[in-house]
């Protein structure tokens, strides 16, 4: 996979985790479900944008 490739998988995925959120919050779900959904996916999500980050590298400084 290359850095635009996983750059733009992990946009989605955050806009799906907050989309998710959103529609999670109007349906009044119980809050410490909501809490629960809320700490695993920012963990989970947190932790892909990090090992991205350490693994694509930001190249050569011009």
């Amino acid at each position: 996979m290359n850095a635009k490739l996983s750059a733009r998988a992990l946009i989605a995925l955050s806009i799906v985790y907050g989309l998710t959120v959103g529609v999670l919050a109007m349906l009044h779900v119980a809050s410490t479900t909501m809490t629960t959904f809320m700490i695993v996916g920012a963990i989970v999500i947190g932790a892909l944008w990090t090992v991205r980050g350490l693994l694509t590298g930001r190249g050569r400084p011009s």
